[in-house]
């Protein structure tokens, strides 16, 4: 009879256990699903709320950043990082272009951004849609007309800055 009530005490507790145990694990699994929704949130709040750096237009920095010819978008987002453009990280702006129009425009050149600029105006001025206030492309070997450049060498560099901001 002793060995009886031993192995009830023993079932009821060994059942109790795996209650407690059962609870824990869905209350881990609730915290888990609203840490990683927060995160996701968290994420996609960056991704699409374009906020600028600078929180007015005064406060606003010119930044010149120099892209080369191979680099990768996540290059650039990691530039603009460290240079202050953007507050949300490479990863975050790879996003970004990849949502956006101007995912594989991005050219290589020098620019002129300032922190005052969304992700939007950054991306169009680094696809060469935007070029009001950038800087003239004297030595640029990346060429605005499809990879025939031989006719672009015959030409002197004056006219062909003439023909560039006349569009014809």
């Amino acid at each position: 009879m002793a060995k009886k009530n031993k192995d009830t005490g023993y079932r009821a507790a060994l059942t109790g256990a795996r209650g407690t145990l059962r609870i824990l694990i869905y209350i881990f699994g609730i915290v888990l699903i609203l840490y990683l929704g927060k995160i996701t949130y968290s994420f996609g709040y960056d991704v699409f709320a374009q906020k600028p750096v600078a929180s007015s237009e005064s406060k606003g920095q010119d930044v010149t950043v120099i892209i080369k010819e191979d680099t990768s978008t996540y290059g650039i987002g990691k530039q603009l990082s460290e240079k202050g453009l953007i507050a949300n990280g490479p990863v975050v702006f790879w996003v970004q272009v990849r949502l956006s129009d101007y995912y594989g425009k991005l050219e290589p050149g020098s620019y002129i951004l300032n922190t005052y600029q969304t992700v939007d105006e950054m991306l169009e001025i680094l696809s060469k849609q935007n070029t009001e206030g950038q800087p003239s492309e004297d030595d640029d070997t990346s060429g605005e007309s499809d990879g025939d450049d031989s006719d672009d060498a015959a030409i002197p560099e004056h006219a062909q800055e003439g023909t560039q901001e006349g569009g014809e």
